[in-house]
């Protein structure tokens, strides 16, 4: 008998190794869709994890931000290298004085500046301490005033930084909490390179959420990774992970956020001449009305573009200035319709938060208006309060139809199960078989 209850205890002990191993294995599978949440703030952080802080889980409240209103500016492919930067300079000046001028305005002032890739023409950077960060970024968008050096930048990842170490990129998000080092490095570009380390750049991941206040979240893609998943899922860094993380931060983790402004460089309703991916249409279009998101910021066209379908504006903020203008080509079948404005030009877009109201102006690189819509108002305004509704009650289409992504989470469950259960029917029969031995 002694050996019977041993063996039998033998299948219980890898029985219940398989159950731990399958429970580990839903806790990594689960802990790839939490936010990213920002940190504590603490010395040398990033400026976006102490302006931000209060709002975002597992931080503690820090003398940052409150709420109310706010603005933001938004821009794309603007990251040129010396010498041919003209234009770049010309929209960063108009930057820093957006920034200057609406210091004063609380209701106005610029609470962050959304970057949305290609910031680094042609190939991207080499490392962590390479010059480009000082020569593109800090030295460029430095301002007259320690008001400009003091908004964090949201920035995205482009197919050009792609090209050359985008993990440094990612690296660069915590620099200012080692500025010697760069201050040995860049020695040569500047007399006080330790100041020029500003920690205003912040990119944690290459895909990230983060709250900007108490009813505004920005969610930034990593539209290259999720391009190449699409076509090469086997060579895919992250597993093809991107797509539920970000579904569940729009549908779950933030739905009852009711200002969802979704930050990508690949466009969707663009005119050209690059191709807007019909994945990224079929994928995205959908998700943003599920998710009651009114704004899709991008770039990779060099030009200004405002798009509208539903109540969703795709806002083509290419016009940085960093490599030279794009035009449409004609007879492309992606010259949509839905197009509301358009100018070949440089320049910003600047997002404003009133109220119950989300205003945007098209600027040009000498701050002219060309252009304003307005999303969460009049006949949108009814949209997306209803869609808030249905979302957060959690019976929306978008939510039912989300669901069959999250069978992804339990896999290592389903995988394992059968083995646990193979293995207690042995058990069990050998068991039997033993006691009719005996018998």
């Amino acid at each position: 008998m002694p050996a019977v209850v041993g063996g039998r205890s033998l299948q219980l002990r890898l029985a219940g190794a398989a159950l731990v191993a399958a429970a580990a294995a839903v806790v990594v599978v689960v802990g790839v869709v939490e936010p990213i949440a920002a940190a504590a703030a603490a010395p040398g952080a990033p400026l976006a994890e102490v302006a931000f802080a209060a709002y975002n889980p597992g931080s503690r409240a820090a003398s940052g931000e409150e709420g109310g209103d706010f603005c933001f500016i938004s821009h794309g492919c603007w990251g040129g290298k010396s010498p041919r930067q003209q234009r770049q300079r010309e929209v960063a000046a108009l930057i820093a004085r957006l920034i200057e001028d609406a210091a004063g305005r609380r209701d106005e002032r610029i609470r962050f500046v959304v970057a949305a890739g290609d910031n680094f023409y042609p190939r991207g950077v080499r490392s962590v301490h390479d010059e480009r960060f000082f020569t593109t970024f800090e030295g460029v968008y430095g301002g007259g005033s320690a008001a400009v050096r003091r908004v964090p930048w949201l920035v995205a990842l482009g197919n050009h930084d792609h090209r050359g170490n985008w993990s440094a990129q990612v690296s660069y998000t915590h620099a200012a909490r080692d500025p010697a080092v760069h201050a040995r490095r860049w020695s040569h570009l500047t007399s006080d390179a330790a100041a020029a380390v500003t920690g205003r750049w912040y990119m944690p991941h290459p895909y990230y959420a983060l709250k900007v206040s108490s009813d505004m979240v920005v969610v930034v893609l990593d539209t290259v990774l999720l391009h190449s998943c699409n076509a090469h899922p086997a060579t895919c860094w992250d597993a093809g992970r991107q797509k539920a993380v970000v579904e569940d931060w729009l549908l779950r983790k933030y739905a009852a956020v009711p200002y969802k402004v979704v930050v990508g460089h690949y466009p969707v309703l663009s005119n050209g001449p690059h191709e807007n991916f019909p994945w990224l249409q079929n994928w995205l279009t959908p998700l943003l009305a599920r998710s009651c998101a009114s704004l899709y910021i991008h770039a990779d066209n060099h030009y200004l573009q405002v798009s509208k379908r539903g109540f969703q504006y795709y806002a083509n903020s290419g016009g940085g200035g960093g490599a030279g203008l794009h035009y449409p080509l004609k007879g492309k079948s992606w010259v949509h319709k839905a197009s509301v404005f358009q100018s070949f030009e440089t320049g910003v877009m600047l997002h404003c938060k009133k109220g119950h109201r989300l205003t945007h102006r098209v600027l040009s690189k000498t701050g002219d208006e060309l252009f304003s819509f307005a999303s969460w108002d009049s006949d949108d305004g009814a949209s997306l309060v209803q869609c808030l509704a249905r979302l957060t009650a959690g019976d929306s289409s978008g939510l039912q139809k989300d669901r069959g992504d999250g069978l992804l989470m339990w896999l290592p469950v389903l995988v394992l199960l059968p083995l646990v259960f193979l293995v207690l029917v042995s058990a069990k029969r050998r068991y039997r078989l033993r006691g009719r031995r005996r018998a």
